[in-house]
């Protein structure tokens, strides 16, 4: 990251409609692979890491996304990218809400 451009987050959260649980643990799944399936074609992207909940508990989300991209360029250029897009179309149908929050990370010296 460059200390004039600051990188941004990219945090990202979903409830899933499966009927059991072994049902969104196989939709989360198909997900997660989604993800990693595209991380090496996303220009711009600094650090990836996602993951299906492992803790049963009544406020748990089912999957969990978190991005750092070089700039914010990055992230709005990802947001038209041919991957992003397939994976909404993936994921649009399993979702029962989406959470997203994107904060811009310090610089660096």
């Amino acid at each position: 990251m460059s200390h004039n451009v600051p990188g941004i987050a990219h945090i990202v959260t979903w409830r899933l409609n499966g009927a059991t649980a072994e049902a969104r643990k196989q939709q989360a799944q198909l997900m997660v692979q989604a993800f990693e399936a595209a991380r090496p074609e996303v220009p711009g992207l600094l650090h990836m890491h996602v993951g299906s909940n492992v803790i049963d508990a009544p406020d748990a989300w089912d999957v969990a996304l978190y991005m750092a991209f070089a700039s914010r360029t990055h992230l709005e250029a990802y947001q038209a990218h041919p991957s992003h897009l397939a994976i909404k179309q993936l994921v649009g149908p399993m979702r029962v809400a989406r959470c997203q929050v994107d904060f811009e990370l310090p610089g660096q010296p």
